[in-house]
């Protein structure tokens, strides 16, 4: 059960508040950094192989592991989804939106079914950064939704991308960290040089969804939510058997339905407080070299390929922002700079509801009313509320 009572709210879409609890007498150890090391290398590595990497016995790997997942150190080990791969369009969205507004977007955020995360930020866009995986041309339900949202009050205004190609992704390495002076070391020269003239091409995609039905989405759902928990388990939850489970995640992993794993580690462990966006105008050949740049940084950043550039989301530490910053300006048109507010990001489990009989529900009741409504009924003598009732025949 949540502590924040987004259970009794969400019911079976809930996610998870990134940031967690922090137990502030929690301090890394080696025997920590190596574990986490070991992790973000190889996540759903067996514990007898990571332990040997962390220089440790399994029971003392195993021990250490409970013991930062309790102390809310590590948070997840989940898996990252191709949302192209599964038919969905990824929509990135950003919202202006008044502080006085935030909690009840916030609480709309949660209702949506294509909701996959949201943190608030502040400044290029003062309000929220959302990503929407949504069914593959169902772009204007999402139009209708968020002109809703404007009409009642809500939003101020919004803008949005759309992710052109497969995302690059890269796990906090912890063999940067120097734990006895509590600081990061990184050669931000050397990694610009290692920039290759000739990049990889970004990465096509074929979509695989009449390969999957209802099984998968289960199982995909529990994979979101925790990709170490023991076999058994998940397959118990996902009502398969265990040979169906092993066989059908190798085939995520080989497809790209699954693109890799994330090892979430609470900010106040890793010194990475200030987690931003950054947005780059630049042509595709720059994009190609930053998605393949991107893999050798050590701290955990998602990039994303949009048609004029792309979006780089990473957690850094403060005194190495101007130094990306300089290269991101070198290299790129034009950089905008957007702060994210980690205390309040919530990522968001698969829910496996909205595929039905091979097909992503995309309909005006599914993705924009029976939204609405949920969150009108919650406050039903809110102004906003009143504002929806009086304009109901326009959506």
């Amino acid at each position: 059960k949540r502590e924040d009572g987004l259970d009794e709210i969400l019911g079976e879409k809930s996610g998870e508040i990134i940031s967690g609890k922090w137990w502030g007498q929690t301090r890394l150890t080696r025997k920590d950094v190596s574990i986490l090391s070991g992790l973000g290398r190889n996540p759903l590595g067996s514990v007898k192989d990571l332990s040997r990497d962390a220089g440790v016995t399994p029971i003392t790997f195993s021990n250490r592991v409970k013991r930062l997942r309790s102390d809310n150190v590590l948070l997840s080990i989940s898996a990252q989804l191709g949302y192209s791969i599964l038919g969905l369009d990824a929509i990135l969205l950003f919202l202006e939106v008044s502080f006085r507004s935030i909690e009840v977007v916030e609480r709309a955020l949660d209702a949506h079914p294509y909701t996959r995360y949201r943190v608030r930020c502040l400044g290029e866009t003062n309000g929220m950064y959302v990503l929407m995986a949504i069914p593959r041309g169902s772009i204007s339900m999402l139009l209708k939704f968020w002109d809703e949202l404007r009409r009642m009050g809500l939003i101020n205004r919004y803008r949005y991308e759309y992710s052109v190609a497969s995302w690059s992704h890269t796990e906090t390495d912890f063999g940067h960290y120097d734990l006895q002076a509590d600081s990061w070391n990184f050669d931000w020269g050397s990694w610009m040089r290692g920039f290759t003239r000739d990049p990889p091409p970004l990465p096509s995609y074929s979509v695989v969804l009449d390969q999957l039905d209802e099984r998968d989405m289960k199982i995909l759902r529990q994979l979101t939510m925790d990709a170490r928990d023991k076999k058994k388990d998940i397959a118990e939850r996902a009502g398969v058997p265990n040979y169906f489970l092993t066989r059908r995640r190798q085939f995520y992993e080989r497809s790209g339905v699954i693109s890799c794993y994330r090892v979430v580690v609470h900010r106040n462990a890793s010194k990475l407080f200030s987690t931003l966006l950054f947005e780059c105008i630049c042509p595709i050949g720059v994009t190609e070299v930053f998605a393949d740049a991107i893999k050798r940084l050590p701290f955990q950043s998602t990039l994303v390929p949009i048609k004029d550039g792309f979006l780089l989301q990473t957690a850094l530490p403060s005194i190495d922002l101007p130094c990306l910053g300089r290269i991101l300006q070198r290299f790129c048109d034009e950089v905008r700079v957007t702060w994210s507010d980690y205390d309040s990001s919530m990522r968001y489990w698969l829910w496996d509801v909205p595929l039905q009989d091979g097909g992503w529900l995309a309909s005006k009741e599914f993705m924009v009313t029976d939204v609405i409504e949920e969150m009108v009924e919650q406050a039903p003598n809110s102004p906003y509320s009143l504002i929806y009732s009086s304009k109901k025949n326009l959506i």
